[in-house]
């Protein structure tokens, strides 16, 4: 696969992944939810070295904190 279909797709994956973060911040508890599964895909993203996987986790914090801080 080329670099810039994998650049679409990780910032793609990015989007998707804070929208949902966004969602899931309407919730009561959104940050031990967003927390635990950040941590968890992070983890695995990083132990398989797939990018992917932590790009994701990135954009699951930058979604919440965007909602959380920034209304």
């Amino acid at each position: 696969m080329s670099q810039v279909c994998k650049l679409l797709i990780w910032m793609c994956s990015f989007l998707v992944a804070s929208a949902t973060a966004q969602l899931i911040s309407l919730l009561p508890w959104s940050f031990l939810v967003i927390g635990v599964t950040t941590v968890v895909t992070y983890t695995k993203g990083k132990t398989d070295n797939e990018m992917l996987l932590q790009v994701i986790a990135v954009g699951l914090t930058f979604g919440w904190t965007k909602c959380y801080f920034l209304g």
